[in-house]
């Protein structure tokens, strides 16, 4: 079994001299005669959602940042070469192969959306590289449609939508009876909804029922009156939703002007520009994670602090590592460390390392389950508050907009899903 790695002591390295827009090149003796390790990201960078994929961008610079300052890994600088994946799986794969037989990365990476993951994941496959999901999160990545080569460094669908399921069985104040799921239109929002439909079958209360199942095409809905009308004449209490980005944004913003009482459950209701477009009417809602920006632990403020130290100036966007920001990063950390374990980038010896390992987060220790390369973590489930009723020591936003409160901790053995219900042969 390998032995658990903390990051903290790289994360409180020095951070002078940074700038935002990419960190200063560090130099180290005998570095201009040995090739980069080069990261390819595939990420948003035009679009509506470009700022998601700016923002993990900046996640993986300051993680490599990180990892360059503390002198590189095995004597090389690591680098992020990103690529804009305009959020389309047929524009992903080309550049993905850009990536691989231009830039010649050594590995690939995504975080923004499952259909450009299972893009990358082919194309890594195909060419023998690591490819590394730091915030895609449709099961079958790690399930059904399983690379020996893909590594998820984030929940699945499974393990997220679980999160939901029992908060709302087992832990909300209050106990709520009609759930109405509505999801985006691809791989993520329908592995979303059935991932919670499994778990909400095992934990569910008594009375408790899933009234509908809807789905909606990914960003590109500019009026969701007809879907929030159906969702208030439906008596729904509770809506459970993958959403994220613009359609997110849109939701709940025209859910509250048309005047609906219910509760939102939201995988990504820590976005910060979500939040502040949105303002009041999120409140109330619920977020969950494997990690949210108000962990309150010794390992977590160093981290915060290292971010802002090395982006004192950053957008709205990546202020602060929020939820998935913080998971990139921490996934490229990592990833460093199983290099440097493998001892080179070669893909047989990289999988042999990563195998099994486990390694210290901002949230608690997490490990590779070897069977299916994802990542076993705990997780948090926190509710939107106004800013005055969040504790000062974690009011990171100060009283701009609404945020998570105090998050309430969701137990690993709780959101794991058994090994041979993962639909990986492997697993079986």
């Amino acid at each position: 079994m390998h032995q658990p790695v903390s990051r903290r002591a790289l994360l409180k390295g020095a951070v002078a001299g940074a700038v935002v827009s990419a960190p200063a090149v560090i130099t180290r003796p005998g570095w201009s005669q040995t090739r980069p390790i080069k990261v390819g990201i595939l990420e948003p960078l035009s679009g509506p959602v470009k700022y998601i994929g700016e923002s993990f961008v900046a996640a993986t610079r300051f993680a490599a940042d990180r990892v360059n300052r503390a002198g590189g890994v095995l004597g090389r600088r690591l680098d992020i070469v990103p690529a804009d994946s305009e959020l389309k799986p047929d524009v992903a794969t080309r550049r993905a192969n850009d990536l691989i037989l231009t830039e010649q990365v050594d590995l690939l990476a995504v975080g923004t959306g499952s259909n450009i993951g299972k893009a990358a994941s082919q194309v890594a496959s195909q060419y023998r590289k690591l490819f590394v999901s730091y915030a895609t999160e449709a099961a079958e990545l790690t399930g059904a449609e399983f690379f020996r080569t893909t590594f998820r460094c984030c929940l699945n669908t499974d393990m997220h939508a679980a999160q939901f399921a029992v908060y709302f069985a087992r832990l909300a104040p209050q106990r709520y009876t009609k759930f109405y799921l509505l999801n985006q239109d691809y791989n993520f929002g329908h592995a979303a909804a059935e991932g919670f439909k499994r778990k909400f079958d095992r934990v569910r209360a008594a009375g408790q029922q899933i009234i509908a199942d809807e789905y909606h095409p990914l960003q590109k809905v500019q009026d969701f009156a007809p879907y929030v009308t159906k969702i208030m004449a439906s008596g729904a209490e509770v809506v459970i939703t993958g959403d994220w980005g613009q359609d997110l944004r849109l939701l709940l913003q025209q859910g509250a002007a048309l005047g609906w009482k219910v509760k939102i459950g939201n995988f990504f209701l820590y976005d910060p520009v979500v939040l502040k477009a949105v303002g009041k009417p999120a409140i109330g809602h619920v977020t969950a994670d494997a990690y949210l920006l108000t962990v309150d632990t010794p390992e977590n403020r160093d981290f915060i602090k290292a971010w802002r130290d090395h982006y004192p100036d950053a957008p709205l966007s990546y202020r602060y590592p929020e939820g998935a920001y913080a998971r990139a990063a921490y996934a490229i950390l990592w990833l460093a460390e199983v290099i440097r374990t493998a001892g080179s980038v070669e893909t047989e010896a990289l999988i042999k390392a990563w195998e099994g390992a486990r390694f210290t987060t901002a949230w608690g220790e997490v490990e590779m389950r070897a069977c299916d390369h994802q990542m076993l973590t705990p997780g948090y489930v926190a509710e939107i508050m106004e800013p005055e009723k969040i504790p000062a020591s974690i009011r990171y936003w100060g009283t701009e907009f609404p945020g998570a409160g105090t998050p309430t901790p969701i137990p690993r053995e709780e959101m794991v899903v058994p090994p041979r219900e993962t639909g990986n042969a492997r697993c079986a």
